[in-house]
């Protein structure tokens, strides 16, 4: 079971703060190790007291993106804070 939108399935599950579901930041962690072409390797997830913070670097700013949407839509919109820098990979020089 996916907890966001993000996720391509049919059945997606809208769990917000509003419908009384309370999940841990373990709910976030654990729906971005499901997203496809999504490398959160460099991605930390915490709690300081009430909100959600995303931290560390992504690709891409469509991954920022989505790391967000995935946190607001599980804790609520007004509960996620991002610290995500987004970091080009290097390419080889030949």
């Amino acid at each position: 079971m996916f907890l966001s939108s993000v996720q391509p399935t049919i059945t997606n599950f809208d769990f917000v703060r509003d419908h009384g579901v309370s999940i841990e930041k373990t709910a976030v962690e654990a729906e971005l190790s499901y997203l496809a072409d999504f490398d959160a390797r460099d991605l930390t997830v915490d709690m300081t007291g009430h909100y959600l913070v995303l931290e560390g670097t992504v690709t891409s700013a469509a991954d920022a993106e989505r790391a967000v949407k995935v946190a607001r839509e599980i804790v609520g919109s007004d509960r996620v804070m991002s610290r995500l820098v987004v970091v080009q990979p290097a390419t080889a020089l030949i």
